[in-house]
């Protein structure tokens, strides 16, 4: 009876770590103590042992199925654990047998938001209120809930009701800024994230919601301004990849060359930065230094059709034509043949890059009959390889107005908005191409990629997962699933696929996003086993370089390391990453 009440006493004082020895030592002595086991149980939640914990109110529930209790602590072990379903029915069980348990409302409703079941949420959130209807935290998560459902105007409610029940509270504040932003309404957005502001003056998310707003806006100066503080108060990728945009927008070219360092330093395998970085290179007068990094990023990922062009523009620029023309060779195209011989010949001519040919084919067939639709659009396809954009457009737009419907013509012209890097159009018409042929694999992988592009990244998931679902045995939509997995960092599941890609297509990129996926898992000998046998066959890629440096320096074999980024150097003097990396290792 001592130890009881001794082990109650610490209990009772929070010290736990002292309690459980004794408490342990009790359950030997009555292993059948319900009390004991729920106290034993309680410590080891407040210890963070949640499996032992687990175990502990398991047992309790076994015989005392109404414990309502401990039917919470039992969700709150299992939700720590990560299997959420089992922590949803075990909250579930505790509101059926206490209807009024609050705590347990409001850890249900955050995990139906975890779990994407939102109106689930809104159900017991409204339940709760009819019990505490002065408690703000209902109506934030009624608010969030409906976000995360897209239906704006009921969360705005909500969260206009949260706010008055607690006036203070930031997040809700942040949380409705972005309900205005969704709903267009930006300047009502900026009075929210202001206030936000006002309240936390030190948080950095309430800067970057503030730029985004008056990015949104097109107000660069003032968006540079608080993206600037965010980036002081926290680097992070976010941040800095909103700032760099602004500064670009506003020509600031020298420091959107600095935050584009930065980012291609922090995240390595998003090639986007790379590019990013290119243009401001570009920009600047920098044209032998954008050509080197374009040629090195259009080896490694020669699918990656953006780059490939800039890179041809600039051979044209530096009259180096016969560069150009093998670039633009290389440029995949994705045409269909109709039924009109000289369209076909148009075809065949593109498909053995004789574009000459084909646009001047393509011409006539537009001029003996304007309304063939396709002939408008591979007209706009050829323009487009040869970076007459405008003239693109008029010819898909052309193509659009004869066959608004047809789904090749808009699942291409969402291509050309894609290729010249205007995501949000090309999202629209990806969609409604989508909306034609639900399952056609192209528009699927091409939709998941632009959503990459956007950093969307569970949107960029559920498309490729259904192209996947369709093709499992394609090549090259196993090698943009594994690629948005890793975006993902879902690097396991992303190695799968990228394995089963490079077994059908050991192609430099999917080799080195496999050898790039090794590296995340910290798996550096079969990375750098890898990206050697790239080099191998491919040697003189800075890129694959410094990426068997990285596995080197990850093995602590320096010594290694400093041999490939000399050569690194040799190749590419003015590299800062390899630079950086020798002052680290030296």
């Amino acid at each position: 009876m001592s130890d009881i009440i001794r082990i109650n006493e610490l209990v009772g004082n929070k010290e736990f770590e002292e309690a459980l020895p004794l408490i342990l030592e009790a359950l030997r002595e009555t292993p059948d103590d319900l009390e004991l086991i729920k106290i034993a149980g309680l410590t080891n939640v407040n210890l963070k042992k949640w499996g032992a914990a687990k175990n502990y109110f398991e047992t309790v529930v076994k015989f005392n199925q109404e414990d309502a209790t401990s039917w919470f602590y039992l969700a709150n072990c299992y939700e720590k654990q990560g299997d959420l379903v089992s922590a949803k029915n075990a909250y579930i069980t505790v509101i059926n047998l206490r209807d009024e348990y609050l705590e347990a409302y409001k850890s249900l409703c955050i995990l139906l938001i975890k779990l994407n079941e939102p109106l689930e949420a809104v159900k017991y959130a409204q339940k709760a209120q009819k019990i505490d209807s002065e408690d703000y935290i209902f109506d934030f998560i009624i608010g969030t809930s409906y976000m995360k459902n897209k239906d704006f105007d009921k969360a705005l409610s909500s969260l206009s009701a949260a706010i008055e029940k607690s006036p203070n509270n930031i997040g809700t504040y942040n949380s409705l800024g972005t309900c205005y932003m969704a709903l267009g309404r930006t300047d009502d957005a900026i009075k929210t994230y202001e206030k936000a502001l006002e309240l936390a003056p030190g948080m950095p998310m309430s800067y970057f919601n503030l730029g985004s707003a008056y990015q949104i806006k097109q107000e660069h100066e003032k968006a540079v301004e608080y993206l600037e503080k965010a980036a002081e108060l926290e680097e992070d990728e976010s941040f800095l990849a909103a700032l760099a945009m602004s500064e670009v927008k506003l020509k600031k070219y020298d420091s959107a060359l600095k935050h584009y360092k930065q980012l291609a330093l922090m995240c390595p395998g998003k090639e986007n930065y790379k590019y990013n970085l290119i243009t401001c290179y570009e920009a600047l007068g920098d044209i032998e230094t954008a050509i080197s990094m374009l040629e090195n990023l259009v080896y490694v990922n020669p699918k990656f059709i953006l780059p490939a062009q800039k890179l041809a523009s600039l051979y044209i620029q530096t009259n180096q034509l016969t560069k150009a023309k093998e670039i633009y060779d290389n440029i995949l195209l994705k045409n269909k043949l109709t039924t009109e011989i000289m369209h076909q010949y148009a075809i065949l001519s593109s498909s053995l890059c004789d574009t000459d040919t084909a646009e001047k084919m393509l011409k006539k067939v537009i001029q003996m009959n304007p309304n063939i639709a396709k002939a408008h659009k591979d007209l706009a396809i050829i323009y487009l390889n040869k970076r007459l954009f405008d003239y693109a457009e008029d010819e898909f737009k052309t193509a659009l107005r004869l066959a608004p419907n047809d789904f090749e013509i808009i699942f291409e012209y969402g291509n050309f908005l894609y290729s010249i890097s205007k995501n949000t159009e090309a999202e629209s018409y990806y969609r409604e191409a989508l909306e034609l042929e639900p399952n056609n694999v192209l528009a699927l992988t091409f939709m998941a990629l632009n959503n990459l592009v956007m950093n969307k990244l569970d949107d960029a998931k559920e498309y490729i997962m259904k192209a996947v679902k369709i093709e499992p045995h394609h090549e090259y939509v196993q090698f943009c699933t594994g690629r948005v997995l890793y975006a993902r960092g879902e690097y396991d599941d992303a190695k799968r696929y990228l394995i089963r890609a490079v077994e059908q297509n050991p192609d430099i990129e999917t080799q080195n996003t496999l050898a790039l996926t090794y590296f995340a898992l910290e798996d550096y000998n079969q990375a750098l086993n890898i990206f050697k046998n790239i080099d191998s066959k491919h040697p003189k890629s800075v890129s694959v370089l410094m990426d068997i440096a990285r596995c080197y320096e990850a093995l602590g074999q320096n010594d290694d390391a400093l041999s490939y980024l000399d050569k690194v150097v040799e190749i590419f003097p003015d590299c800062e990453d390899a630079h950086e990396m020798i002052r680290k290792l030296s």
